[in-house]
């Protein structure tokens, strides 16, 4: 996307204290995870399966998400505000992928609203709808904002096909230039003008009001109310950040640390960490690192502030208790890392 880059000037405030009380490396294998079994989760996930699936973690019932395409094709998911909004493409080649179908689910048990075509989907501030990259063909693509129930609040601005969108906050959009590209960078824009607020090489995420930076050897965050930048250390030497969500309400950041092989064996290990945005400090899931395939994992917070994984089993960790809630359901072998938690009722 032609932007202007008009950095604006930030400087580290400090650095955060190392996080205290870290556990000794590990030296007996990772086990699964374990914890307090339950047969009631109190929320569903909406699953990347093909065609993408609602798991049912108290009963292991898995069903087709209805309206869905079928077939061999990629699907992704992604929350916007309390609806998941499924990504479904097809193949146009063993290494191409058509724009995505985007589907909008009010109810996961009812058909999708449907907003077309999109290379990349991002939710907005406001959470009423999502910032789209339309394809206009001949290598033309524009940003286009549209609302949930598929309203086009115009017809957008010229963007470059290869930009994907992130996250809308009130400062700005959140987007990757040369997307999938060895010169990606990560370039907060004022979405109405494509002027630039910040630019960096890698944003691991962004809430209203802070932004988690990667650094060479370690973490920062940037206050967007002020731009003072500080220094946060890696809660652990092994392990490279994967998925890193924010919690709902923006005061919390989930950060799976993958290692894909653990002591130099061949065992894959995930290790789970939250930090607290506002004191910058690390608090360690229970029962870290475990024992799993890494492509298979995947973080995810409820509406009620549980932080929940699923591996080989689906389970949720409030902060203030000392171990996860397990509910032992078989999940799909088949299926991308990102799911989508929603309300039981």
């Amino acid at each position: 996307m032609a932007a202007v880059l008009l950095l604006a000037g930030c400087s580290f405030g400090g650095e955060a204290k190392p996080p205290t009380g870290n556990p000794e490396p590990t030296t007996t294998p990772p086990s699964k995870i374990n914890g307090e079994p339950v047969d009631y989760a109190g929320f569903r996930l909406i699953m990347t399966t093909s065609p993408p699936s609602m798991l049912d973690p108290a009963t292991g019932a898995t069903t087709p998400l209805p309206g869905a395409p079928a077939g061999d094709r990629v699907n992704d998911v992604l929350r916007v505000g309390k609806f998941p909004v499924v990504l479904s493409a097809a193949r146009c080649g063993p290494s191409c992928l058509e724009p995505s179908e985007v589907l909008v689910y009010g109810d996961p048990k009812n058909q999708p609203w449907k907003l077309g075509k999109a290379r990349s989907v991002a939710p907005s501030a406001d959470e009423s709808g999502v910032w789209l990259i339309r394809d206009e063909g001949n290598d033309l693509c524009r940003l286009q904002f549209v609302s949930l129930l598929g309203m086009e609040r115009d017809r957008g601005r010229p963007a470059s096909c290869t930009t994907a969108v992130r996250q809308e906050v009130p400062k700005g959009l959140l987007i990757t230039v040369n997307s999938g590209t060895a010169g990606a960078e990560d370039v907060l824009i004022d979405p109405a003008t494509g002027r630039a607020v910040h630019q960096f090489p890698r944003v691991l995420a962004i809430t209203k009001e802070r932004m988690l930076l990667a650094e060479l050897t370690e973490f920062s965050v940037l206050d967007l109310r002020n731009d003072q930048r500080t220094r946060v250390q890696r809660p652990v030497a092994d392990g490279a950040p994967g998925m890193v969500v924010p919690s709902r309400d923006g005061y919390q950041v989930a950060v799976l640390f993958g290692d894909p092989a653990w002591a130099g064996t061949a065992t894959q290990t995930a290790d789970v960490w939250v930090l607290a945005l506002d004191t910058l400090t690390w608090t360690r899931a229970p029962a870290m690192p475990i024992a799993t395939e890494l492509k298979r994992v995947a973080i995810e917070w409820t509406e009620t502030g549980d932080l929940v994984i699923a591996t080989d089993v689906v389970a949720n960790w409030r902060l203030d208790r000392p171990s996860w809630t397990v509910v032992k359901t078989p999940l799909p072998a088949e299926r991308n890392q990102r799911v989508v938690a929603v309300a039981q009722g």
